[in-house]
């Protein structure tokens, strides 16, 4: 239902959501307009439902092949993992903020890039369930809505918890795909899933800024999950740059602040919005590097360990 280009092509628009929703939060206002800068620093909540949603689907894809071994975990060390401690690890070492036991603790967990944290929790939590095997779509919903509702009793910012939902309903696509098959593809174009959820967001964050709810903050998060559900079944993937900016968004999203105040560091005039846009292009062909290289390394790695060549 959703392929792997698919995913690179939605992986691609969620990074570009996040970036701008960022650089758009921490950019001076002149001479942008202020509501549109407002209304950009909103979509990375969405980009991040867009990463839960195909993480979720995809985990089932790769799980309905092999099942969880060896190979499936270090799979997912390897490529999401690894990168982060590296990249965020080199950083901290620049700074020199690893000064204590808590620092070392929020660094291996994820603490300061909250996504990367609640990612690692998911994938935890998943390989877990799924290895026991019994009632694991349920123990799994279980496992995230008490992980959901202890980030929320804890005081985090309600990003942390928004996207969970996101990831739920990429589990059950996938479950429910393959029960389904064809039919399931069927239904949802018929029903015309990204019309409705288009509606329901839009209804349900008119709710949100009038209300101010969390409640209605999470509704239209699903809303917009389903959205891109229904986009990503009848879309047919095309273009070089969303599949590439997709491939290495982990390198985009663990890169882009600190290369966005470098920028500024060096020229105050780049927290402008002209200054930004350059910015963000420099991060997005600096990351892609990057990105690159890893994913090289991480290859190799993978081959020596699984074949001994």
């Amino acid at each position: 239902m959703i392929d792997s280009r698919i995913s690179k092509v939605f992986r691609g628009i969620a990074i570009l959501m996040v970036i701008g929703s960022h650089y758009a939060g921490w950019m001076y206002t002149e001479p942008f307009n202020e509501t549109w800068r407002v209304w950009v620093s909103t979509w990375g909540v969405y980009g991040v439902d867009v990463f839960l949603l195909l993480s979720g689907y995809g985990l089932v894809k790769s799980y309905e092949k092999n099942g969880i071994d060896g190979q499936f975990v270090l799979k997912r060390f390897l490529n999401s993992y690894v990168p982060y401690i590296l990249i965020v690890g080199f950083f901290a070492i620049i700074d020199k903020s690893i000064d204590s036991t808590t620092a070392v603790i929020k660094l291996l967990i994820g603490y300061d890039y909250w996504y990367m944290c609640v990612l690692f929790a998911l994938y935890i939590m998943f390989m877990v369930f799924y290895k026991i095997g019994k009632f694991k779509e349920i123990t799994l919903t279980v496992g995230v809505i008490a992980f959901t509702y202890f980030l929320y009793a804890k005081g985090q910012a309600p990003f942390w918890e928004l996207s969970n939902a996101a990831f739920l309903i990429g589990v059950y696509a996938a479950t429910l795909e393959r029960k389904y098959k064809d039919r399931l593809k069927d239904l949802m174009i018929k029903g015309n899933l990204a019309l409705t959820g288009f509606a329901l967001m839009v209804i349900c964050a008119f709710w949100h800024v009038n209300a101010g709810t969390m409640s209605s903050h999470m509704v239209a998060s699903i809303c917009f999950t389903i959205m891109t559900l229904g986009l990503a079944v009848q879309m047919k993937a095309g273009g070089l740059i969303l599949p590439a900016l997709g491939r290495y968004s982990l390198y985009i999203y663990l890169l882009h602040t600190r290369l966005f105040w470098k920028f500024v560091a060096y020229k105050e005039d780049w927290s402008y919005f002209k200054g930004s846009v350059i910015a963000g292009i420099i991060t997005l062909f600096v990351s892609i590097a990057i990105g690159f290289c890893f994913e090289w390394w991480c290859t190799r790695l993978i081959k020596k360990i699984t074949t001994g060549k």
